[in-house]
């Protein structure tokens, strides 16, 4: 009866540990994927700079602007929302988009270099037939010099330009489990952050740019990207003396829907 029962009991405490484990690497798989899916879907067109087995660099819309003013050092912007809706920390840099071919023209800069401010943005975009009743806060000024440099002339009253982020994900060595693979989140200008850990060297990204996927993708190819797969394989350590480690395999195909110019 003794042996019976503790064989009872090893074989239980054995399946809840497997059960645990399962547990931990499926939520470290979701954890990986869902943070960034969010963002990924947010791509437009010609945003993504990096396409690696292990390093992914993309960029993402914040908000669309207008000018409506020009002056001698300063464009003076419209923007649904203003600089009050705006998270400064996040700015990557400004795009410009072609009336002609719908293309955006991307150009790195942070927004201490962008922020022109003062004057009376509002009344100069009045002046040129802007509605600007009730909505004064969403006309800002940005330097008209630093858009000049980034885009190779001056902005003209009409076009539209686009604040945009920068993001890069990584699958590298864990900070907070070494014997593992974490993935990493680094904004524009900041440091790598781990948000998730437990994952499995195997774990990468994969890029269909026609009918097939691969793991890396060349910088005259990255416009012809459409799909992005995370293939997030996630580990969990036994604990000593237990059972297996679990593998827990997750992969998530994220379309790419804004990379098409006219969209």
């Amino acid at each position: 009866m003794i042996i019976l029962v503790s064989t009872t009991f090893l074989i239980q405490n054995q399946y809840y540990s497997t059960q645990i484990l399962a547990t931990g690497a499926h939520d470290n798989a979701r954890a990986a994927t869902e943070l960034m899916a969010s963002e990924i879907r947010s791509v437009m067109e010609s945003g993504i700079t990096v396409a690696g087995k292990k390093t992914l660099t993309i960029r993402t819309p914040m908000t669309m602007m207008v000018v409506c003013d020009i002056g001698v050092s300063h464009a003076t912007m419209y923007f649904d929302g203003g600089i009050a809706g705006l998270d400064i920390a996040e700015v990557a840099g400004a795009a410009t988009r072609d009336t002609l071919t719908g293309a955006w023209t991307y150009g790195n800069s942070n927004w201490s270099s962008l922020d022109r401010g003062g004057g009376t943005p509002s009344n100069e975009c009045a002046v040129n037939g802007a509605d600007t009743a009730s909505v004064a806060s969403d006309f800002y000024r940005l330097q008209k010099t630093v858009l000049s440099t980034l885009f190779g002339a001056d902005p003209a009253v009409g076009d539209v330009l686009m604040l945009f982020r920068e993001t890069t994900f990584k699958f590298q060595t864990s900070v907070m489990d070494p014997t593992t693979v974490g993935l990493f989140r680094q904004a524009y200008g900041d440091s790598l952050i781990e948000y998730a850990t437990g994952m499995d060297t195997t774990s990468q990204f994969q890029y269909r740019t026609g009918s097939s996927y691969s793991d890396t993708v060349t910088a005259s190819s990255l416009q012809n990207i459409d799909v992005i797969r995370i293939v997030a394989e996630a580990r969990k350590r036994a604990e000593t003396g237990g059972v297996d480690d679990m593998m827990f395999g997750w992969a998530v195909n994220i379309a790419l829907r804004n990379l098409r110019q006219n969209e």
